[in-house]
């Protein structure tokens, strides 16, 4: 092991080493490059200073060949120019300023010998400038000669005493040129090189233009001759005039040697300096010794020519190569060395270290996989295509291939069709939602067998897009197994309790019913105590039987909670009318107490409620021998639609300590064994009362102190009543009667059931009512009898409540006649489909007649009263027709309450006699129905079936058979979709539905019947 960790480390530094050595190589490459970069930088910079120091040489030196043709433009003013006329042009050309390196300006009058003393006397009068002439005034050097170029006009003033009155072409090189420009008509230098004096020592220059007179032709050289005058000049420093040239910052670095060419510019090749070459300016003052080109290789320098009036300049630029690198340039190579070798061994570490990792990653890969192979559980892994990227050796086997045959695969070509479906069909969730998914899933494998598998899949690449997912699935094939086996075990013990509960309550409603008949005839004392009793146990074991069935449902999760609007003052009503008698017989007082604040209708489940209030207040019944005891409703909490009621009980009975309150809310079970024996009871009250309040929503407790009485307290979660007023409870207003006393009504209804009720309500109502069976017949009465409303069903045989509208409002005279729809559908999309087909109103099943004699008032109110069918336009309807009720308004009916009593004193206002008389008019046609129903089965027609249904559930829905209305409603569903074995189900569970509600009105008339 120690041998081993030595070898590593010396080929460890062996590399290392290596990659030293090539960090050093490329970092050398890159100085090298760096540094030639910057010198090529820094000579393109330094071409751009020589070329734009050419340019400001030669547009200075343009400038000052503008200025001679300006003065020849002067004399061509006027035929004899005056010396004061030439004095203040220069002056005003500000020469100083404009024209630093210009030393004389002056014009050279030509005279012929023979004018030779005229031309000098008039020089000498001429007092134009000076007041007293120019009395000594004459031309040198002496002596004849056959022409004279003599200078008469010069400035500045200073100049004349020395300069005026030179003969110029005395000197041969400066007649030569002057001929030149005589002849040629253009600028000459003079080619002469002046050195002045100074301080300090400088080389002069001069520029020459002849002058011609007016008026004269100068086509010719001869004509040029002929009309010659003289010439305008001007002398100039070459110093000066280089450093004005050169003046600008950017250009200061630079070194310049000015010569003047011996030769003509050569066609090709560099320029150069030649011997020949007359030197002009050097710009460090020394005119003897001038730098040569490429002598200094710390230098740039480059010769450049520069046009002199027909002459050539040679312009020998240098600057010295560091003072046009930048401070970054200076750093830059040694940048890009430590750069290169810094950089080098970083991206040799990487790729070394690179290697290293990928091989530990396949060492790793190996290891997990092995440890995944050994997992008993089937790992994967899926991209976004939901192809298979990883496959432990346990998925591997259950789809019965290879690894390698599995990756990049789909389900859908490794399983049977409906498994892969399945299977994408939860993955694809996992993509959408990006939530990880926790469940059981089904599995068939290559053999047949059926595997069922707990599976967790985790989406990946969040909080991004999800690109993936990692499933891990356990094998649950034997668990599931034990289920059924205990959920086969549960349903046999639902099934015997329902069915004990069906054999003991049959014999139990004999035995109750009997004794009430029997109390009604008994007058013997003895004999009514003893049928008393009876009764009273009777009752007793009822209570209990439906305890137990009621802790069956809640346990096996079968029990579930209606949405009903309800009231609480009469929910408190019901509690009083049950347990006052109770009450009153141990001297106790039942007192109620709702928070003034608090609104009165509610949605919720009102049965429920009653049971856990009735629980805990026949409790507090039970153990207190006096005082009063409180029923409390309060809100505690509000959140939108919704609120949380407190509901309290208070007694001022035996109470309990911690030790009893800590053992309540246990199946079976009460806070002291003997109160058991004393008080009765099967301990199940309380726990049915918590599970039914958690179901709600709410939670349930106690505060007790023995013999000081305890307060039991419960919360439930209710929604606020969408409905804003009272009219279903409150009594109806005499006025309101008034308004439909003596109205003709059309009641367009096929259930006879329904007719009955809607005729005997609205005769009591003071209408006169007219039925019709279906459409078909409406409309034959209206075509023979007027009617101030029509209500109408919506689904009937023949003829619907739809197309009967629809042809009432394609009849002139029936147009404007008042058609109320009467539907058990309270969906937004069944209102609009009756106000689209022409109908005026829209009430839902079962209807109370409360809420329909106001409706009607309303609508008589905006016709004018009865008697008015006077037309109404389809947005007259429309504008009148109220808001369509919220789904929220419309109970949800679920098959949880066999009869619903409130139901049923809504729609009879509590009128017991109508009550019996209609639950028994139910019974009838409901069976009537079951019959038609079977015959539409034996002819397999699914239309005629869905109708009955339909007709059926308005019955039901009348009288509060909520559970027998759903399954009516479920075979009303089968005109969509549904099938015949569906239906066959759905007809059998009808009659044992309406055995238990005929079986539930039995019992609940029985009770009510008790004295």
């Amino acid at each position: 092991m120690h041998t081993l960790s030595k070898g590593g480390a010396g080929s460890g530094i062996r590399i290392w080493a290596g990659g030293l050595l090539l960090a050093l190589a490329v970092g050398g490459a890159l100085y090298a490059g760096a540094a030639r970069t910057v010198n090529d930088d820094a000579e393109q910079r330094f071409d751009n200073l020589t070329h734009s120091a050419q340019h400001s040489l030669i547009t200075r030196v343009k400038s000052y060949s503008d200025l001679l043709r300006g003065l020849e433009a002067l004399f061509r003013t006027s035929e004899h120019l005056t010396r004061r006329q030439f004095h203040d042009y220069v002056a005003g050309l500000d020469i100083v300023r404009q024209f630093p390196a210009i030393e004389s300006v002056n014009y050279a009058a030509a005279v012929p010998s023979a004018q030779r003393a005229a031309f000098i006397e008039s020089v000498r009068k001429d007092t134009s400038l000076a007041p007293r002439g120019y009395p000594a005034f004459t031309i040198r050097p002496a002596g004849e000669r056959p022409e004279y170029t003599v200078l008469t006009y010069l400035e500045p003033d200073s100049l004349l005493a020395e300069r005026m009155g030179v003969d110029i072409g005395a000197n041969p090189l400066v007649a030569q040129s002057l001929a030149q420009a005589r002849d040629s008509g253009k600028v000459s230098a003079s080619g002469q090189v002046i050195m002045i004096k100074g301080p300090p020592a400088h080389v002069g220059l001069g520029m020459r233009l002849p002058v011609y007179r007016n008026g004269m032709p100068q086509g010719s050289v001869a004509e040029r001759r002929a009309a010659y005058q003289g010439s305008v000049g001007i002398g100039f420093g070459v110093a000066r005039l280089v450093h004005s040239a050169l003046e600008r910052s950017a250009l200061e670095p630079l070194h310049l040697t000015l010569y003047s060419a011996a030769g003509p510019l050569p066609a090709s090749g560099a320029l150069s300096i030649t011997p020949q070459d007359r030197l002009l300016f050097n710009d460090d003052g020394d005119l003897a010794a001038p730098p040569q080109p490429g002598g200094d290789a710390g230098y740039f320098d480059r010769v450049l020519p520069v046009a002199y009036q027909g002459g050539l300049w040679k312009a020998h630029f240098r600057v010295r190569k560091a003072e046009l690198y930048s401070p970054f340039d200076r750093y830059f190579p040694w940048l890009a060395l430590g750069v290169g070798v810094a950089g080098t061994l970083l991206i040799y570490g990487y790729i070394f270290t690179l290697y290293r990792s990928r091989r530990n990653a396949v060492a790793q890969r190996t290891l997990l996989d092995t440890v995944l192979d050994s997992v008993d559980a089937y790992v994967y892994m899926k991209d976004a295509d939901l192809r298979y990227r990883y496959v432990n050796a346990r998925t591997a086997t259950i789809l019965g291939r290879p690894v390698e045959q599995l990756i990049g695969r789909q389900d859908g070509e490794l399983m049977l069709g409906d498994a892969a479906a399945a299977a994408q069909l939860t993955e694809r969730q996992v993509f959408d939602s990006g939530a990880k998914f926790v469940g059981e899933e089904r599995f068939v494998d290559a053999q047949g067998q059926v595997h069922h598998l707990w599976s967790v899949k985790v989406p990946l690449g969040l909080p991004g897009p999800v690109t993936g997912l990692i499933g891990l699935s356990t094998d649950v094939t034997e668990l599931h197994r034990l289920k059924e086996q205990a959920d086969a075990a549960s349903q046999a013990k639902s099934d015997f309790l329902s069915n004990m509960s069906h054999e003991i309550r049959t014999p139990m409603n004999s035995i109750i019913g009997m004794a009430h008949l029997a109390l009604k005839s008994v007058a013997d004392a003895r004999q009514r105590d003893y049928l008393q009793k009876i009764y009273h146990s009777g009752q007793h074991l009822l209570g209990l039987i439906n305890d137990i069935l009621d802790f069956s449902k809640i346990e096996a999760g079968k029990l579930e909670l209606e949405v009903l609007d309800f009231r609480l003052d009469t929910l408190l009503a019901n509690i009083a009318s049950q347990l006052g008698d109770a009450a009153a017989v141990k001297g106790l007082a039942l007192q109620f107490d709702i928070a003034p604040e608090l609104p009165q209708r509610w949605r919720g489940d009102p049965l429920r409620l009653e049971q856990v209030l009735l629980n805990l207040t026949s409790n507090a019944i039970k153990f207190s021998d006096n005082g009063s005891i409180f029923v409390r409703v309060r809100q505690s909490e509000e959140r939108g639609s919704y609120a949380m009621l407190r509901f309290e009980v208070q007694d001022r009975g035996i109470g309990m300590n911690q030790e009893e309150v800590a053992q309540l809310f246990r199946s079976f079970h009460q806070a002291d064994p003997s109160t058991t024996r004393k008080y009765g009871g099967s301990g199940l009250g309380l726990v049915i009362s918590k599970q039914l309040v958690e179901l709600m929503g709410g939670k349930v407790g106690v505060y007790s102190q023995p013999g000081l009485g305890s307060t039991f307290w419960f919360t439930a979660r209710l929604e606020k009543s969408a409905q804003a007023s009272d009219e279903r409870i409150a009594e109806v207003e005499p006025e309101v009667l008034g308004v439909i006393r003596g109205a003709s009504i059309l009641l367009v209804e096929d259930n006879v059931f329904s007719q009955q009720v809607g005729c005997e309500l609205l005769e009591d109502a003071g209408a006169t009512v007219c039925v019709a069976g279906n459409g078909r017949e409406a409309l034959e009465l209206l075509a023979r009898q007027r009617y101030d409303c029509v209500l109408m069903d919506v689904q009937m045989p023949e003829m619907d409540g739809f197309e009967t509208t629809r042809r009432i409002r394609a009849d002139p005279k029936l147009t404007g006649l008042l058609v109320i729809a009467m539907t058990a559908n309270a969906g937004s999309e069944d209102r609009a489909r009756c106000l689209e087909a022409g109908m005026d109103e829209f009430v839902t099943k079962p209807i109370a007649p409360n809420l329909l004699f106001h409706l009607l008032a309303k609508w008589f109110r905006l016709r004018g009263g009865i008697g008015n069918i006077g037309r109404m336009r389809a947005s007259d309807r429309l504008a009148a027709a109220p808001a369509a009720p919220s789904s929220a308004a419309a109970p949800e009916l679920r098959d949880t309450a066999i009869l619903d009593l409130a139901t049923l004193a809504l729609t009879f206002s509590n009128d017991a006699v109508k009550m019996r008389k209609y639950t028994q008019l139910f019974l009838d046609t409901a069976r009537d129905g079951i019959a038609e129903m079977e015959q539409a089965m034996a002819l397999e027609d699914l239309g005629r079936l869905a109708d009955l249904g339909h007709r059926s559930k308005s019955s039901a829905l009348a009288v509060g058979a909520h559970a027998f209305a759903g399954l009516c409603t479920s075979i009303e569903g089968l005109r969509v979709g549904g099938d015949l074995q569906q239906a066959r189900v759905l007809l059998t569970a009808l009659g044992p539905a309406l055995a238990q509600v005929a079986e539930q009105i039995s019992v609940e008339f029985a009770a009510s019947d008790t004295p």
